[in-house]
């Protein structure tokens, strides 16, 4: 019995894991077991906005978190009071612009597939773009780029490109791209970029033009004659933000 204990046992306990690790090494030799980590491809997000309701829901720059807005309402907020007044049956707008953003940063934002599942349940996208690549650096303040029309023709096929995916994730939706207004137009510095922000906003037309669930919501007459800008001198007031919210709900 000690024998074999000491000898026996061990001996075939040794013949039997060399076994097991020889069987499994020809196997992963053959590539017979694993699976790879990308074997299921990610699915797509379904669209399921409601019917019967409004279901907005807002993404972009400052300008569409709602900079400047005293109550904190902005565009977003402010869209759902004025539809309610109209008994327009409205769910709360989801917002997740971010002060500051970009283009880029918005085609970044909109790869994630929990942003893509918040528009498929939307069916009224609003977006507000575009200003921070054109002169949120003050770069046109001394003088305009020596091709203007290339650089705008630059951020607008970045514009065009967020809505591609927003169609992608959602294709039946309206969505609203806000144009532009000059905040200095009041100021010397105002009278060079106003030509540049009217340019920007035909772009837009022209590039959407064909598209009926894409509206161009023109924004630059709301600040050209009355001072609607905030404390800040850059954002809208609770003004401004009312009016660009009226025009929405009048294309809803």
């Amino acid at each position: 019995m000690r024998r074999f204990l000491v000898w026996y046992l061990p001996l075939t306990a040794a013949i039997v894991a060399a076994i097991l690790f020889g069987a499994g090494f020809y196997s992963f030799l053959r590539g017979d077991i694993g699976s790879s980590v990308s074997a299921v491809a990610p699915t797509r997000v379904t669209a399921s906005a409601p019917r019967q309701q409004i279901a907005p829901i807002i993404l972009g720059d400052s300008l569409g978190r709602g900079a400047g807005d005293e109550t904190g309402l902005g565009i977003g907020g402010r869209l759902v009071d004025e539809l309610r007044k109209r008994n327009v049956n409205t769910k709360n707008i989801v917002n997740i612009a971010v002060n500051g953003a970009r283009t880029r940063d918005l085609i970044q934002q909109l790869g994630s597939r929990n942003v893509q599942t918040l528009i498929a349940q939307s069916n009224v996208v609003i977006v507000s773009i575009g200003g921070n690549d054109l002169w949120g650096d003050n770069n046109w303040r001394n003088a305009p780029p020596s091709d203007p029309e290339a650089v705008m023709k630059d951020v607008l096929n970045h514009v065009e490109e967020s809505v591609k995916i927003i169609r992608g994730a959602n294709p039946s939706a309206r969505i609203f791209v806000i144009g532009l207004y000059n905040p200095a137009i009041a100021t010397p510095f105002g009278k060079i970029l106003t030509p540049f922000v009217n340019r920007w906003n035909a772009l837009l037309v022209e590039r959407f033009g064909s598209d009926p669930n894409v509206v161009i919501v023109q924004t630059s007459d709301i600040f050209a004659y009355r001072d609607r800008l905030s404390f800040d001198r850059f954002h809208p007031n609770d003004e401004g933000y009312s009016l660009i919210a009226r025009r929405i709900a009048d294309a809803i």
